[in-house]
Order: structure tokens, then sequence, then C-alpha cells
């Protein structure tokens, strides 16, 4: 092992991993949108004059956007991988694209569906994303301007040792985008992904957000211990990943 390249990727993992310490917003009280298990999230209850929802990533789980269309809010969803939703909602409104920093092809990026949408105006809209790695390079590329429109984002990390990476600029990047204009206020691991070690740190392979927009609410630092009452395992078969505080110093 080279003990010069553990020693850095052990400050670089600190150093981002800090931006995604998880806050307790005052105002709001968390509530699970979705399924059971997986597919279900620990989101805001603060839903409150909610423009739109996007869904990125479909498969053969809509139960999150069913959630969100009992609150009266349409659902743009985006899935390359598909060929049909598993469900038709009235509030559904799918394409068979997917999500990238650029658009070409089949592909888009979240700006050109905001504005493809007639969303470019908005600033109350909700995002969850669970786009198998491609979430890096969106996120890195994604605009302050066009993240700040959505007033919570749900969001599966993968692949997280990226981020212990002294090299990986890029996924540095993505969550220094995510955490100018929002602050992580749950976070839980993904038991299907494993765990691994980087930079000496014990970390889920697949890590699930929630970020408010941080004019939204008033902020503490959490003294919660994940996972809370209100998360289930992904893998019902298998305990959930216990990850403490999640604060690193």
């Amino acid at each position: 092992m080279n003990l010069e390249y553990s020693i850095d990727a052990a400050h670089v993992l600190k150093s981002v991993l800090s931006l995604l310490q998880p806050y307790d917003a005052l105002n709001a009280r968390k509530i699970r949108v979705g399924r059971p298990f997986d597919g279900g999230y620990v989101m805001a209850d603060a839903f409150e004059g909610v423009e739109a929802a996007y869904s990125f990533g479909i498969n053969d789980d809509v139960s999150w956007d069913l959630d969100m269309a009992l609150r009266d809010v349409d659902i743009f969803q985006y899935d390359h991988t598909i060929d049909n939703l598993p469900i038709e909602n009235s509030r559904f409104h799918w394409e068979q694209l997917g999500i990238a920093a650029f658009s070409s092809d089949n592909m888009r990026s979240i700006g050109d569906l905001i504005k493809a949408n007639g969303h470019q105006d908005s600033n109350n809209l909700i995002l969850k994303c669970d786009i198998e790695c491609a979430e890096w390079e969106t996120l890195r590329h994604t605009p302050k301007s066009i993240l700040s429109k959505f007033s919570q984002i749900v969001l599966e990390l993968h692949d997280i040792r990226r981020l212990g990476n002294p090299e990986d600029d890029g996924a540095r990047q993505a969550i220094v985008n995510l955490t100018n204009s929002h602050r992580v206020i749950h976070v839980h691991g993904n038991n299907y992904g494993g765990v691994g070690i980087v930079g000496g740190i014990c970390l889920p392979n697949v890590i699930e957000l929630t970020l408010l927009r941080k004019d939204m609410d008033q902020f503490v630092a959490s003294q919660s211990i994940f996972p809370t009452p209100l998360d289930m395992p992904c893998n019902r078969s298998h305990a959930d990943l216990y990850l403490g505080n999640f604060t690193f110093k």
C-alpha cells in the first residue's frame, strides 16, 4: 500500500465528507415518501407550493412518484433503460431519456429539461435522482442557478469511493456544487451496495442523501444517529447499515 496516497486520501475524504454533515431543519418534520424498504426516502415535510417534481431513474418502481402525485404534484420522469412505466397516472409525464451532464441523442441535462418543461422561472421544484453513477458528472456540470430551483433533493450517490481519490476533482466538485445551495438533512446507507474502506474510513458504497435548500429553513447540526426510526434497509433480508452521526473532522 502507498502510505502517502492513503494519508492524502483520508484528508481529501474527510474534507469533502464534512460538506455532507447532516443538519436538522428546525421547522420541518421528517416523513417517509415512497414504499417501505428500497424505493422509499426520508424527506422534509415541506411540500407546500411545490410546482413540479422531477424523477430521474425509474426502473420498476414509481412509489415515490405516486406519493408525490397524491400531493397534487406533476412528476416529470426520465429513464432511458425502460420501455414503459410500471404504473400509469394522470400526474406522470415520462420520457425515455437519460440524464447526463450535457444533452446528446437520448440524454438530457437537467437545465435543458427544466427549460423544455417551462420551469425555467420556477424556484420550488423537487428532485429525486437515482441514475447509477451518472450523478457525479451531472452534478459536477450543473450550475448553482439550476440546482437552486429545487427546494428539496433526494439523491443516491453510487461508488462513494470516488470521494477518496485525491485525483478525482470531478467527484469533489459535484459535492461542492450540490451543497452550495443546500444542506444535507438526512443520510442513509443503501445496504445493497455493501461497504468499503476509503482512506481508513468505513463507508457504504451507495449513500442516499436528502437535501433542503438553505433558504427554506433554519438549520442546526444534527444530533441524530443514522439510521433513524424512519429508515428501512433497502435489502430487507439484511440489517440496515449503521452510520452513527455521520460527522467527520
